[in-house]
């Protein structure tokens, strides 16, 4: 046998004559495996970036015909232990059993056996998964028989696949109706409830047909398939988003369309839909096997809010009457046991999914199939970026085993390698990637990076220079470089070359205000600013450091904030915010933070908020006497509810965070953080319940943190019902003392809470309409009053 593969859609064109001559030649062949659906299947895989490949068997020379033909996918499965691993699957399998390939009959053994050793010696996977098949054929076993015993594992997949306990249906058991030649005779071969029923249904059907409002069947035909489809996929999205999701949904209903009308276009399908008047109340898509004279029932879908008729048994009893008219031998339901295919007389057969394991792969380093590099790479990438970087590493060095010039792998290597301080094995992984492409100007830069962290100044500077060579002119990785490299020519003391590096940064990038800075820092350090540039470059370094921070990279700000003070010194918020950047970074002292605090008081003594944060850096430093602790707890609390009233909720919880390590003993304190918490972000409900729970401990008739620790078991799902009323009724006083002291957030959000727990409760309802009044938040004032 001579094994071609065809990995291209332009591959396939050509042999489609020549797979439906094996496909209508073998008997065991099925719908899933004609050349219409696989060729519309492998195009939507083609379309998702999914890999596959087709292995065309010759049963002689290369120029002979072909006789069977095997079409695959291959996937990556990622595993948490094992990492990376290529999968093989039969492609285009979807709920029926499968023949596993087609074939004509005499080659049928010839085809298996070279099928398999090519496989085995000229394809690269770790798994081999044949879904579907009928179980106990001879097809199965002769495939699994070809397979040397010492070389592979074989496992059959059972209930693990098929059986869905929610429902009880096994879907290892496919439904189908062997069809007679009459509609009488089909009639007469089910049970006489059956039949009498399908009878009644059918005659009660054609009895409403008459009217404006009778019922009808319909076809899809091509002035209407579009809105049939729509029809039928929104019903099964309708019947099924609840169970699996609306993303999962929408997902499959995109994939059936594509399919679905790409069937239609080849004349395979057979969608109609029951109406009623101008409503749809179900649809039936069926496939059309015209070789193997079957019709199969691919989705059905329908209207749960119609309770008249019955329109599934009506759809199905109305295609098997087209089917046995039209010739059909078959009416397939496909996979699943559901009790109503047996009320039309369904007989069974049954299928298997077998995965073959090359025997001890996972003791071996994994080799990854080269058509699955793409998906392993996706699924590196996407542990990097959410910064797992051990489970990143482990697999793009997987990939790099398999195929080493991988040039986005060997970068993202080598940033994790750095990263980690593994300076040399990143410098290798650079270089290897300079040898695949020379002019990479990113990678030239990153390697400058690399020789500048560790202090090489000379080697980044001639690497930032050779960078520049090959940068593109508007490329945005240039200013990166101007930049890096001013500063390692100013790491030198070369000022005046750094200075020009910078210069060229600004007229490269002239609104960008970090280049602006990086000259005019550059400048100062030389004293060449004046008093008024100063002034004007201070502000620039600060609103940086303010701009990084919240970027969260702590120590750029803390050297923008340094710059900021040093051009103008008797700027207090400049050194108050540098103390407060100082104590959140990884390295800083006490000594440091407690210094820039007491200049930016001696600059602003009037600031409270500088106040409480001198104070709270002496208390950290067991330097503040325990009078002072009383008062600076009551003062560190009211700028917590200053915060809470600019609607700043984080701010505030850390300033009551403050004020409890003041005054660990203090109710008010710990309901306060708790409210901040919880308004905060639905996330700190257990801590802000701790909290509720430390104020009541501390304050046992604290009737705030009663009602607030009630609110918080309520959206827990876990107050008793006997008491949402009580809680209801506090919750309304509580709303109502807010609403006279002048704090409408919390009172409308009490008064939101009674209503949620009494929802009858008309007085919360008014005074909640009162206050959103108040507030001005017209629309939903009138909202509510409805």
């Amino acid at each position: 046998m001579y094994i071609d593969t065809i990995d291209t859609l332009e591959a396939m064109q050509p042999v489609r004559e020549r797979w439906n001559s094996v496909y209508e030649a073998d008997p065991h062949s099925q719908f899933f495996v004609s050349w219409v659906w696989i060729f519309g299947y492998l195009k939507r895989q083609s379309d998702a970036g999914v890999p596959w490949f087709v292995l065309a068997a010759r049963a002689g020379s290369s120029e002979s015909d072909y006789v069977a033909f095997l079409p695959l996918n291959v996937c990556v499965q990622n595993d948490d232990e094992l990492g990376l691993y290529s999968q093989l699957k039969l492609a285009g399998i979807t709920d029926s059993h499968s023949p596993g390939f087609i074939c004509i009959p005499e080659y049928e053994h010839d085809a298996t056996a070279a099928f398999v050793a090519y496989l085995q010696h000229q394809e690269t996977w770790s798994v081999f998964e044949l879904q579907h098949m009928q179980k106990d054929s001879p097809r199965l076993l002769h495939v699994l028989n070809s397979f040397p015993a010492n070389q592979v594992k074989i496992v059959e997949m059972g209930d693990r696949v098929y059986k869905d306990e929610l429902d009880a249906i096994d879907n290892s058991i496919c439904p189908y109706i062997p069809l007679p030649t009459g509609w009488e005779e089909y009639l007469q071969s089910l049970g006489a409830s059956t039949r009498k029923n399908i009878r009644k249904k059918l005659k009660r059907f054609l009895q409403q047909s008459d009217g404006p409002d009778g019922c009808y069947i319909a076809s899809a035909n091509e002035a209407n398939i579009e809105r049939y489809l729509d029809i039928l996929l929104g019903f099964w999205q309708a019947n099924w988003e609840s169970r699996k999701g609306a993303k999962h949904c929408s997902m499959v209903a995109d994939s059936w369309r594509f399919l679905l009308r790409h069937c239609f276009n080849h004349h395979c399908l057979y969608l109609p839909i029951l109406w009623h008047g101008d409503r749809p109340v179900g649809a039936i898509a069926h496939f059309i096997d015209r070789s193997h004279q079957s019709l199969l029932s691919f989705v059905s879908a329908r209207d749960e809010t119609f309770t008249d008729l019955s329109p599934g048994l009506i759809l199905h009893s109305e295609a098997i009457r087209y089917a046995i008219q039209n010739g059909f031998r078959v009416y397939d339901f496909l996979m699943g046991n559901e009790a109503y295919k047996y009320s039309f007389g369904a007989q069974e057969h049954y299928i298997t999914t077998v995965v073959i394991h090359r025997k001890d792969w996972i003791h071996q380093d994994i080799i990854l199939n080269p058509r699955s590099i793409p998906e392993a790479i996706t699924i590196a990438e996407i542990y990097h970026r959410e910064n797992h970087l051990d489970e990143a590493k482990k697999r793009y060095q997987q990939i790099l085993a398999s195929q080493p010039e991988q040039p986005a792998v060997l970068y993202s290597l080598a940033v994790i390698m750095q990263r980690e301080g593994d300076y040399p094995a990143a410098e290798a992984l650079l270089k290897q990637l300079l040898e695949i492409q020379p002019t990479n100007t990113r990678v030239w830069f990153s390697l400058g990076t690399l020789y500048q962290q560790q202090g090489q100044l000379t080697a980044a500077i001639s690497t930032y220079k050779q960078s520049l060579r090959t940068a593109p002119e508007a490329d945005v990785v240039t200013l990166a470089i101007y930049h890096n490299l001013g500063y390692a020519l100013q790491q030198q003391g070369n000022w005046d070359e750094a200075i020009e590096y910078y210069q060229s940064a600004r007229e490269f990038a002239p609104d960008c205000a970090e280049a602006e800075a990086m000259w005019a820092n550059a400048l100062h350090a030389q004293g060449r600013l004046s008093t008024e540039e100063k002034e004007r470059y201070a502000a620039v370094n600060y609103a940086l450091g303010h701009k990084r921070w919240r970027a969260g990279d702590i120590k750029v700000a803390i050297e923008y904030y340094r710059q900021a003070v040093a051009m103008r010194p008797d700027w207090a918020e400049a050194h108050y915010n540098l103390g407060l950047a100082l104590q959140e970074s990884e390295e800083w002292s006490w000594d440091d933070v407690i210094a820039c605090y007491r200049q930016a008081q001696a600059l602003a003594p009037d600031s409270t908020e500088i106040d409480v944060s001198l104070a709270n850096a002496l208390f950290a430093q067991g330097k503040l006497s325990l009078e002072k602790q009383s008062f600076y707890a009551v003062v560190t609390y009211d700028l917590g509810h200053q915060y809470r009233q600019r609607g700043n909720w984080e701010a505030a919880a850390q300033y009551y965070r403050k004020a409890i390590a003041l005054k660990p003993d203090w109710a008010e304190a710990y309901h306060s953080l708790g409210l901040a918490l919880q308004k905060a972000s639905s996330s700190n409900l257990d801590e802000a319940i701790a909290c509720y729970q430390k104020a009541q401990a501390l304050e046992p008739a604290f009737l705030k943190a009663d009602v607030s620790l009630a609110n918080a078991c309520f959206a827990r799902g876990k107050l008793p019902a006997e008491k949402l009323a009580d809680y209801a009724a506090l919750n309304h006083d509580l709303g109502y003392q807010y609403q006279q002291l002048g704090d409408l957030e919390l009172a409308i959000d009490h008064y939101r809470q009674a209503i949620a727990m009494e929802p009858n409760l008309i007085e919360a309802r008014d005074n909640l309409r009162l206050a959103l009044q108040k507030q001005g938040n017209v629309q939903i004032k009138v909202s509510v009053a409805k």
